[in-house]
C-alpha cells in the first residue's frame, strides 16, 4: 500500500522576525545605556577616590613633619639665620621647618634632620626638601607634588599659655614667629591650623597639635 506523505516545514514569518529584531534592538539599547551609566559612575567614583587619597596624603605628610619638629635653626642661601619654624604670606614657601626622622638606611655620615617647606605654585601644592640644613647659594630643594587644583593655602598659629613674653597667648595669628615690641618669639605655637581651598571640593581645615620641643 502506497500513500503520499505530506511534509511540512515550519519557520518564522516575516512579521515574527521583525518583531524579534525590534525587541532585540530595544534590549540592546537598554543594556548599552545601563552599561554606559555604570561605567560613568565608576569613572566618577575612581576620580573622587583618587582625589580623596591625594588630599589625605597631603595632610598625612604635613602631620608627620609637624610631629617630627626639631629645635634646630638653619642658615639660608644668603647666610641669614632661619628659625626652626617660620611662616609668612610672602615668597615661595608658605611654611618652612626643621624636622627629625630623616631615614638613613645606608648609614651615611649625615644628620638625621631635614629642612622641609610647603608652598603653592601654579595652583599646585609642593613639599620641598633640602639635602643639607645650612644652605649655600647653590643649595636647591627637591620638590614633590602633593595636591592639584589648590586655590588657597592658609595657616594660623595658636600661641602657648606659658610664654609670658608675648601677647599672642591663646591668640590665633597668621604668621610665625610673632613679634611683640620688636622682640621675636623663640618658642613654638601650640596648634597649627591648616586650610586647603580646592577648586573642585572647596575648603578643608585640619588642626595639628605641636609637640613640646
Amino acid at each position: 500500500m502506497t500513500g503520499n506523505k505530506k511534509s511540512s516545514q515550519s519557520g518564522f514569518t516575516l512579521l515574527e522576525l521583525l518583531v524579534a529584531l525590534s525587541i532585540f534592538a530595544v534590549m540592546s539599547v537598554m543594556i548599552f545605556g545601563g552599561l554606559r551609566e555604570v561605567m560613568n559612575v565608576r569613572a566618577v567614583t575612581d576620580k573622587h577616590t583618587s582625589r580623596l587619597t591625594e588630599l589625605q596624603l597631603a595632610f598625612m605628610h604635613f602631620s608627620r613633619d609637624i610631629r617630627q619638629l626639631s629645635n634646630r635653626t638653619v642658615r639660608g642661601e644668603y647666610g641669614d639665620s632661619l628659625n626652626v619654624m617660620q611662616s609668612n604670606d610672602l615668597g615661595r614657601y608658605r611654611i618652612e621647618l626643621t624636622r627629625d626622622g630623616y631615614p638613613n638606611p645606608a648609614g651615611l655620615n649625615r644628620s638625621s634632620l631635614q629642612r622641609i617647606a610647603y608652598g603653592v605654585d601654579d595652583n599646585k601644592l609642593y613639599r620641598y626638601r633640602w639635602n643639607v640644613l645650612d644652605r649655600a647659594a647653590d643649595s636647591l630643594p627637591t620638590r614633590v607634588l602633593m595636591l592639584n587644583d589648590v586655590t588657597g593655602f592658609n595657616l594660623r598659629f595658636l600661641g602657648r599659655d606659658d610664654n609670658a613674653s608675648t601677647t599672642q597667648n591663646n591668640t590665633w595669628v597668621t604668621a610665625w614667629p610673632t613679634q611683640t615690641n620688636g622682640t621675636t618669639t623663640e618658642d613654638f605655637p601650640k596648634v597649627i591650623e591648616v586650610t586647603f581651598e580646592l577648586e573642585d571640593w572647596g575648603r578643608f581645615t585640619r588642626l595639628f597639635v605641636l609637640p613640646d620641643v
